[in-house]
C-alpha cells in the first residue's frame, strides 16, 4: 500500500483529502471547515512527506506530517493532520475489510449515546423544541441563549446570564428530571459572570456547563470549580494532547470535548482519551462535521472506554447528514448504532461533491456593550 496520490479538495467550506495507493485502494478524510483555505494549503505542503510511504504505517505517518513543519500546532496543523489521518484509517479499514472501530481494539460499547441541539429566541419556543426532541428518544439536549447575538451583534453579560437561566428552567420543566441538559456558553463570559451563571443553574442539575469562559487560560476553571458543584466541560478548541494537557493533569474539567477533525484525527483522539482516562475525565467528542468527520467521530466513540455521550448533528431527533456522501449510521432511541461497512463506512461520490465556495466573509463580529471585541 504505497501512497501515490494525496489530493485535498474543497467541498463547499469543508476540506476533504483523498489518499490513493499503488494497489488501487482509496481512503477519504475530512478536516475542519473553519479556516479551509489555510488547511488546504497545509495539506498541500505535507503531500511530499506522504508520497512513496507505506499507507499502513499510520502512527509513523502521523508523526511525519505533524513534526516535519518546524512551525506547527494549533487549528491549522490539527485540522490538516486530521484530514490525512482519517483518510489513512479509512484506507486501512478498506484494505482489511473491517470497520475502523474494530482496528482500534474493537467496540467498547454496543451503541453510542448522542445528544441533539435546540435553538430558539424565547423560552417557550426552546422548551417546546426540547420536549419534541425528548419524545423522539434523544435524552441529552444541548442549548444556548444569546438572542442578542444574531439580532444586535452585542453581548451583554447580565442579559445573557438571565436568558440562559430562563432557558434552563423552561427546558427542565418541559422534559422532566431524567433528560440530561448541556448548557453551552461558547466562551462568552468573564469568570465572575460565569460563576453567577453556574451557581444559578445548579438547582436544575445540568449534565455539564460547556465553555463558560475563554479557552486560552485553562487555569481559570479553578475559580469556577471552587464556586459550584456543576460539572464543567471544554476542549473543542484544543488541537492536540499537548494543548489539553493542563486541563487533564489538573483535573480542571469533568468532560473533554476535542473534535476529531480539529485535533489531529482518530490517532490523536484515542491518545487524548487514554490520557484523560488516567485522571478519571470522560470524553464528550465535539462534532459539527460532515459525514466523513461524523463517521470518524462515531468510530472513535465506539472504541473509547471513557466516553459519556457524542455530539451528533441532530435537530428534532433526526440526523442531519445530507447530500453527496452516504450512508449515515442509524440513530435509534437516542443512540447511534455501530457504523457498517469497511473503513469509515462512508462512500464518496466524487462527481457529486460541491465545488469550493468563495472565502467566508468572516465569523460573527460580536461586541460588548462598550464596543470591545467579544468571543461569539
Amino acid at each position: 500500500m504505497i501512497i501515490n496520490e494525496v489530493t485535498p479538495v474543497l467541498s463547499g467550506h469543508r476540506v476533504l483529502v483523498k489518499i490513493g495507493t499503488d494497489d488501487g485502494l482509496v481512503g477519504w478524510g475530512e478536516g475542519s471547515g473553519f479556516l479551509p483555505h489555510a488547511v488546504l494549503g497545509l495539506v498541500e505542503e505535507l503531500r511530499p512527506y506522504l508520497l512513496g510511504e507505506d499507507a499502513s504505517r499510520i502512527n509513523f505517518l502521523w508523526q511525519e506530517v505533524f513534526r516535519r513543519p518546524f512551525v506547527r500546532g494549533g487549528p491549522i496543523t490539527g485540522s490538516a493532520v486530521a484530514a490525512i489521518d482519517l483518510a489513512l484509517w479509512d484506507l486501512k479499514g478498506r484494505a482489511l475489510d473491517a470497520p475502523v472501530y474494530q482496528l482500534l481494539g474493537g467496540a467498547a460499547r454496543d451503541r453510542v449515546r448522542v445528544y441533539g441541539h435546540v435553538h430558539a429566541d424565547t423560552a417557550e419556543e426552546i422548551a417546546a423544541k426540547a420536549r419534541v426532541m425528548a419524545e423522539r428518544g434523544i435524552q441529552v439536549i444541548r442549548y444556548r441563549g444569546f438572542i442578542d447575538t444574531d439580532k444586535q451583534g452585542v453581548h451583554d453579560h447580565a442579559a445573557g446570564v438571565r436568558q440562559q437561566i430562563e432557558f434552563t428552567e423552561a427546558i427542565r420543566d418541559a422534559v422532566g428530571p431524567d433528560v440530561d441538559l448541556i448548557l453551552e456558553c461558547h466562551g462568552r463570559y468573564d469568570p465572575a459572570w460565569a460563576v453567577k451563571l453556574i451557581k444559578a443553574v445548579e438547582r436544575f442539575e445540568p449534565l455539564f456547563v460547556e465553555d463558560p469562559i475563554r479557552h486560552e487560560h485553562p487555569d481559570g476553571y479553578r475559580q469556577l470549580r471552587a464556586a459550584s458543584s456543576v460539572p464543567l466541560a471544554t476542549g473543542e478548541r484544543g488541537h492536540s494532547k499537548w494543548e489539553l494537557r493542563e486541563l487533564i493533569e489538573n483535573r480542571l474539567v469533568d468532560y473533554l470535548r476535542p473534535d476529531v477533525c480539529w485535533a489531529g484525527g482518530i490517532t490523536e483522539m484515542m491518545k487524548i482519551a487514554s490520557f484523560a482516562e488516567t485522571y478519571l475525565i470522560n470524553m464528550v467528542p465535539h462534532n459539527i462535521q460532515g459525514p466523513l468527520g461524523s463517521a470518524a467521530t462515531l468510530h472513535a466513540s465506539m472504541a473509547i472506554p471513557n466516553l459519556t455521550v457524542m455530539e451528533a448533528a441532530l435537530y428534532a431527533g433526526r440526523e442531519v447528514v445530507e447530500g453527496d456522501i452516504h450512508p449515515w449510521p442509524t440513530v435509534l432511541d437516542g443512540h447511534a448504532l455501530p457504523p457498517a461497512g469497511p473503513g469509515l463506512g462512508v462512500t464518496v461520490d466524487e462527481g457529486a461533491l460541491p465545488g469550493p465556495l468563495p472565502p467566508r466573509g468572516g465569523h460573527p463580529r460580536l461586541r460588548a456593550l462598550d464596543g470591545s471585541a467579544r468571543d461569539w
